[in-house]
């Protein structure tokens, strides 16, 4: 599994020990949005590449979570770059409000 840290909104392949060292204290928050008193919509740079496409590695997510709680049923999107992740955290609150 490849390892990413950001750069500015960069994402920047780098080694294991670098990867958490950086994650331990980085602001890895795209959007978070909550939508009445049950759903939270959070989109966050996770920095391990999650496709399978060396070329296009995906590295950031969107998960609604209802109830502040994750599933493993819960609707989840991956992106490689911050531009998509804020596109794409935009069209999954626009999907709930307009629900």
């Amino acid at each position: 599994m490849s390892h990413y840290i950001l750069d500015g909104h960069e994402p920047q392949r780098t080694d294991p020990v670098s990867w958490r060292q950086w994650y331990e204290s980085a602001d890895r928050v795209v959007a978070r949005t909550e939508i009445g008193p049950d759903i939270v919509i959070s989109t966050v740079f996770v920095g391990l590449d999650l496709g399978c496409e060396p070329d296009r590695p995906l590295v950031f997510e969107t998960e609604v979570m209802e109830a502040g709680v994750a599933s493993v049923d819960a609707r989840r999107e991956r992106y490689s770059t911050w531009a998509e992740a804020e596109r794409g955290h935009a069209k999954i609150v626009s999907d709930y409000r307009g629900a």
